[in-house]
């Protein structure tokens, strides 16, 4: 069995993670600032048969923060992973962000609705990953429909792709092809 290649709709496969590298500072200005943040459970994740059996994985913590690290010296861009049980924490630190763009997993808080409150008021870019693909176990991210962009089943590479997909939504060229509807015309005075 060979698993079928990856493609993703509105990614350029063609562009290098070398390309975006180079995209990562602005104009001779500082390197780009990425947030990693998990959720709760991630700390005790691939350390027990039962999370073994339940996410079909033997990766550690340690493993994701390889994998991130990896993706961060490939992009050219600071990061910061950080991995909080608590809800009140985690809304905090996110609150408290100063970093350029954020991409999260949720992990056990993916159900709350303070959290994607939370998200809604956020400025920067938030891109939630996800190791495994959490739709095909009939579950749902209530922050989904506030994030950015929603990556999920690419295993750790979730990350280097919703890393990537956070620098690329710092770039003007972005929002090239956005449309923004005409202004609905009023009608004239004294019609």
């Amino acid at each position: 069995f060979l698993p079928r290649p990856l493609h993703l709709i509105g990614v350029s496969s063609a562009r290098s993670m070398a390309a975006t590298a180079a995209e990562a500072t602005t104009a001779g200005g500082p390197r780009r600032r990425l947030l990693v943040l998990n959720g709760q459970g991630l700390d005790v994740r691939g350390t027990t048969e039962e999370t073994r059996i339940a996410f079909r994985s033997t990766a550690v913590l340690a493993d994701y923060d390889r994998r991130i690290h990896s993706a961060a010296e490939e992009l050219g861009v600071q990061v910061e992973h950080v991995q909080i049980n608590d809800l009140a924490e985690f809304i905090a630190r996110l609150q408290g962000a100063t970093e350029d763009a954020i991409v999260i997993n949720p992990a056990g808080l993916m159900g709350s609705q303070e959290l994607a409150d939370c998200i809604a008021g956020l400025s920067q870019p938030v891109i939630e990953v996800h190791y495994g693909n959490l739709m095909a176990k009939g579950k749902t991210s209530k922050v989904s429909a506030v994030c950015r962009a929603f990556i999920c089943g690419a295993k750790l590479e979730s990350y280097a792709l919703g890393m990537r997909a956070a620098v690329a939504a710092l770039e003007p060229s972005d929002a090239a092809f956005d449309y923004t509807p005409p202004a609905p015309s009023e009608p004239a005075a004294g019609s």
